[in-house]
């Protein structure tokens, strides 16, 4: 969404003081209290992050790791989410899911939380939502024609109180220090009878993002957290059951081992797993699909959890 239209929707981050906000050159500044926030690549950056500083935090030496930087911006979540990554097809199930709440739910402009996910991006259309990320939470950051509308912390969300009729937050709770804060925050921006979509991990999701990855959340935890936020479950869905799940965890161990980030031949040994990995991988799925439907699902042993959830009327 282009920054003018997203004056409306805010205010500062640690306070609920009535704002004004105005465009002046790079900055938006408040006419009533004069704070300012700069404009970065088209961003409003409400955290004061050092851009140079942040990009260069996981600066390795060395073409292979150059390169896996460039995977990780354009390539590693297309192909994360499809059968050529073992438990992938969890997250194809996940966004064709979330893709039918939207459809749904979301009637007005949406509050998109970690839009790293293009694909759904692309879906709602950038002129249909907000986007906001945390850099200050991610090891690589997103090419500077993926930036977000905005970069603020998950915690402290600079969107006014009551402004959005549906929120999709895409696992952000697990990199939050407190996910009751998130959630606490979300419930706040909804409209009364506005929808959340939410998406996070499981109760067996591998940590990821270190050292930014905090928590793992169970069904139960969920819950709870609807609960003290007087949000209602409308519907639950598990997209990667328990065969998918131990298989993107064993996927995870031989593909995305951190132990490859070593040096240059390590990286090289990682390349020539991942292209093995991508051939059989698509076999695997299939495998482990079909255990799932021979196996009962008690709810245990998940990699994702989605949850459908409405802000009840005051």
């Amino acid at each position: 969404m282009k920054i003018e239209q997203c004056l409306g929707f805010l205010k500062h981050p640690d306070s609920d003081e009535p704002a004004e906000f105005m465009i002046n050159n790079d900055i938006i500044a408040d006419a009533q209290s004069g704070r300012q926030y700069p404009i970065i690549h088209g961003m409003i950056d409400f955290t004061g992050i050092d851009i140079p500083q942040a990009d260069n935090r996981q600066d390795r030496q060395g073409l292979l790791f150059t390169l896996n930087t460039l995977f990780s911006r354009y390539l590693d979540a297309k192909i994360l989410t499809s059968v050529f990554a073992g438990g992938g097809i969890g997250f194809s199930r996940a966004k064709k899911k979330m893709k039918v709440w939207l459809a749904q739910s979301a009637k007005q402009k949406i509050l998109f939380l970690e839009p790293e996910n293009k694909s759904l991006l692309s879906h709602i259309g950038k002129d249909n939502c907000v986007t906001i990320e945390d850099l200050a939470s991610k090891n690589v950051l997103p090419a500077k024609e993926h930036y977000p509308d905005i970069n603020a912390r998950m915690e402290k969300i600079p969107i006014r109180s009551n402004a959005f009729q549906a929120v999709l937050s895409y696992f952000v709770v697990e990199h939050v220090k407190d996910p009751r804060d998130h959630i606490k925050e979300l419930a706040r921006i909804l409209k009364p009878g506005g929808y959340l979509i939410l998406g996070g991990p499981g109760d067996v999701y591998p940590s990821h993002r270190v050292p930014y990855n905090y928590f793992n959340v169970i069904r139960f935890g969920y819950y709870e957290m609807f609960k003290e936020n007087n949000l209602e479950l409308i519907e639950e869905y598990y997209p990667a059951k328990s065969w998918v799940s131990i298989l993107y965890l064993a996927y995870t161990t031989a593909v995305r081992n951190s132990f490859f980030n070593k040096n240059q031949f390590t990286k090289l040994l990682q390349l020539m797993i991942f292209l093995i990995s991508m051939a059989i991988c698509p076999i695997l799925n299939g495998i482990a699909l079909l255990l799932d439907q021979m196996t009962p699902f008690d709810k245990r042993i998940y990699i994702l959890y989605l949850a459908l959830v409405r802000k009840k009327q005051e």
